[in-house]
């Protein structure tokens, strides 16, 4: 991933699918198995004024588990109430390892951001 000079991606330098991604494969290290619904709940909790589309999220889940980084199994939402189906996530072995990956290549990404924001901080609001 080239991320010189991309008027688009000037936000951590990465496109949200892609920050998604990491941030669930991130989600899903931490505490599994998660729902879609847990998700949108982190994404909130991170950010508090930004979740990524419901779109994005199915798709990126859809993407993750046709390329074997997560493992999705049916089930209900609650025992106690078998009413309502979902699908559960789980991190697999190959998505533990691409987590590695990641890590390493978007942590230059996060310290090139804290830079700039750190220096707008100093220069605009000292």
């Amino acid at each position: 991933m080239s991320h010189k000079n991309n008027p688009k991606k000037f936000a951590l330098n990465m496109s949200a699918a892609q920050f998604t991604k990491f941030y669930i494969m991130h989600l899903l290290q931490m505490n599994a198995p998660m729902i879609s619904e847990h998700f949108k709940t982190e994404f909130q909790k991170l950010t508090k004024n930004w979740v990524p589309a419901p779109s994005t999220l199915l798709d990126t889940l859809h993407d993750m588990t046709e390329e074997g980084l997560l493992r999705r199994q049916e089930d209900y939402k609650s025992h106690d109430k078998k009413r309502q189906k979902v699908y559960w996530y789980y991190l697999t072995d190959n998505g533990r390892e691409e987590f590695e990956v990641l890590k390493k290549k978007y942590k230059i990404l996060f310290d090139e951001q804290i830079a700039i924001l750190n220096k707008i901080m100093n220069d605009v609001y000292r």
